[in-house]
């Protein structure tokens, strides 16, 4: 009867996490439709990786290893830009929307990959998994 209970917690836990990142998209496509700035704010807050920390905070996570993600995300922020830099050029260029999109998340990938190795490299940071 525990290991039900139990089962059953973690899938509520697991659908309000789902519900609660849907709810977020929503938020963001009908903001949109109001403003696109509001909606580009609302997009910009770093809401994933706050809930990310919350919810690692209470799954017991200590303070060092919280620290260690928000290090990380800080650091993957910068390859995460291409996306929208060459997003934005390319369609003001005539570009069509899909091919666009696509090169953004393909040039992406490899600034990813490239990031990822240089700061592996420089030690500013561990990827192997704990």
């Amino acid at each position: 009867n525990l290991m039900v209970m139990a089962l059953m917690m973690t899938t509520i836990a697991y659908l309000a996490k789902i519900t609660l990142a849907v709810a977020i998209i929503v938020l963001i496509t009908e903001t949109s439709n109001r403003s696109l700035f509001l909606a580009s704010l609302f997009a910009s807050i770093p809401i994933v990786s706050i809930l990310a920390i919350l919810w690692m905070h209470n799954d017991g996570k200590s303070g060092e290893e919280i620290a260690v993600f928000a290090d990380g995300v800080l650091l993957l922020i910068i390859p995460s830009l291409i996306c929208f830099l060459l997003l934005s050029y390319l369609l003001r260029n005539g570009w069509d929307f899909f091919p666009s999109l696509g090169i953004g998340i393909v040039a992406t990938v490899i600034a990813y990959l490239i990031f990822i190795r240089v700061i592996e490299r420089m030690g500013w940071i561990a990827t192997q998994t704990s």
